[in-house]
């Protein structure tokens, strides 16, 4: 027997499954099938689309969709399927047993700011919420085990559709180690995490260890610590209020060992628990420090920084623990490798909630202002509006109506000048972005990113079909300007020369005639001493 599964992708608070990441969830998919001894033609949504296999599937005994958004995000690597893409694949094969699994199931929207509608997919034999409902459909007791000890084994099987993705080896591993929200005195309004996770509960090692070596056995490169709400907790005693560092510590140097990764990155950790653990707080992310791989970020899942907004959605925490976490991840953080940062903080911003006026705006403002001027960095900065989902707090709730101008000219004041000064401040010129992969051309530039947690956009006037290694010559709102590693100013050609900042077009003609150059005193004679100095800091050979 065989099954085709299609990933359409998801985007939940604490998983990410758009390319270049492959979600948990799909992986756990494969494995229940493999488990079934079925075997798993794993599709991206992308690759149905490029090559018309809409109506492709009929010879398969299962076709299995997989997907939904339960956070608003912007995709450079894949497009998220729409709720008409699944509709247009059951329709057209008839055979397979159909089945609809993921978040899609819990309510469809692609963009933040509204209600997630319910789904009524009427060609589907099958509409299932998670993996357990779904192995439960295919008949395995899931009664008399526990979540994380069939999900290890699920996992553990899935590893082997890794080399069937179309970005493969160039993906990033999207890990499960816990589910669920740690807090203890409920959940925030729009919360979608503990709807369809509950309780916090961690992982047990050794179901990851056994994941990690089917993962290595594969090819796997790169892993980010995704799938978990809150990174920081692993291992946290929720009756005890205790954070457990030893467990996290054990965790990181496990994974390094196993696997090696070239890219090894986390995803989410709340800043009130760190501010009010300090202690156990500092060690952990020590740990995590001492085996991630440069560019991490820990994201915090702020949302707003008005009392009022923070109150009313039960947000737990003040505005002086949060910018006490920030402080902590950039005293620990701040060690750079090639001149980036290995650890930062991230911030996202949540927007039409309860109690949003646009006074809002002001105080959220006002305090990235604050982190600024106090000299602390953040990596980057999410401004999101909220979905909202049947079953949360938030649904039962009155939405104020979003001031929509206010909200943009908010959005532009914070890129124009929070998110430039940040940038400028993880990404100094002269920096090293190891193994940019390129992504897309518009006009003369090349564009692409690192594999990682909220990858830097990188711009280059040197076109390069492979990674690359890249320094960093100038900055935008969100995105910097390279050049590769290396360059030979004997060889680099008029466009790529004039991208440099201070040479312009006067110089770099000027350059072309003079070539080739012996020494740097020839540099210094014909550009100047501060030219010189600059191409050399910017990694310029001759």
């Amino acid at each position: 027997m065989k099954a085709a599964l299609i990933d359409g992708y998801i985007d939940e608070p604490a998983a990410l499954g758009v390319p270049p990441y492959i979600s948990q969830r799909v992986r756990a998919i494969a494995g229940i099938f493999y488990s079934r001894g079925i075997d798993v033609d794993y599709f991206t949504i992308d690759t149905i689309r490029e090559k018309g296999l809409w109506d492709s599937f009929d010879t398969y005994d299962y076709l299995v969709l997989h997907g939904g958004l339960t956070t608003p995000g912007h995709y450079t690597g894949g497009t998220p399927a729409s709720l008409s893409e699944f509709e247009k694949l059951l329709l057209l094969n008839d055979n397979p047993t159909k089945i609809v699994e993921g978040p899609i199931v819990a309510g469809y929207s692609l963009k933040g700011g509204r209600k997630a509608r319910e789904i009524s997919l009427e060609k589907a034999d099958a509409l299932l919420r998670n993996e357990l409902d779904l192995a439960d459909f295919l008949g395995i007791d899931i009664n008399s085990r526990g979540y994380y000890e069939l999900m290890n084994e699920f996992y553990k099987l899935g590893a082997g559709i890794l080399p069937q993705h179309p970005g493969y080896p160039n993906i990033i591993v999207e890990f499960d180690i816990s589910s669920g929200c740690e807090r203890r005195d409920n959940f925030c309004s729009f919360c979608t995490e503990s709807l369809l996770y509950g309780n916090f509960k961690s992982r047990d090692l050794a179901g990851i260890v056994d994941e990690l070596k089917a993962l290595k056995a594969v090819g796997a490169k790169a892993i980010r610590f995704g799938r978990s709400a809150n990174v920081t907790a692993y291992g946290y005693d929720r009756e005890k209020d205790q954070p457990d560092p030893e467990a996290v510590e054990l965790l990181f140097q496990s994974t390094s060992a196993i696997l090696n990764p070239e890219v090894f990155h986390i995803d989410n950790g709340n800043p009130i628990f760190i501010a009010r653990h300090r202690k156990h707080s500092e060690k952990i992310i020590e740990s995590i420090v001492k085996y991630n791989t440069v560019g991490d970020t820990i994201s915090f899942g702020v949302e707003s920084f008005d009392p009022v907004v923070r109150r009313l959605n039960n947000i737990d925490g003040t505005t002086d623990e949060i910018i006490e976490a920030i402080k902590i991840v950039n005293e620990i953080g701040n060690v750079r490798i090639d001149g980036i940062p290995k650890l930062l903080p991230g911030i996202n911003l949540l927007y039409g909630l309860p109690g949003t006026t646009k006074e809002t705006f002001e105080i959220d403002f006002s305090l990235l202002k604050e982190i600024l001027e106090r000299d602390l960095i953040i990596r980057r900065l999410n401004i999101r509006q909220v979905m909202v989902f049947g079953n949360t707090p938030l649904s039962k709730l009155e939405l104020p109506k979003m001031n929509r101008s206010a909200f943009e000219r908010y959005k532009k004041n914070v890129r124009n000048t929070i998110d430039k000064e940040m940038i400028q401040k993880v990404f100094p010129i002269g920096a090293i972005i190891r193994r940019v992969i390129p992504e897309f051309k518009r006009g003369a530039l090349t564009f692409g990113r690192p594999l990682g947690t909220y990858p830097i956009l990188v711009g280059s006037y040197a076109p390069f079909d492979e990674p690359m290694d890249m320094v960093v010559i100038a900055h935008g709102a969100r995105s910097v300007t390279g050049i590769p590693l290396k360059s030979n100013l004997n060889s680099m050609d008029m466009k790529l020369l004039e991208s440099i900042p201070g040479i312009g077009r006067h110089r770099a003609t000027n350059i072309l005639l003079h070539r080739p150059f012996v020494s740097w005193e020839d540099v210094k004679r014909l550009l100047g001493e501060d030219i010189c100095t600059l191409l050399k800091k910017i990694g310029v050979v001759i």
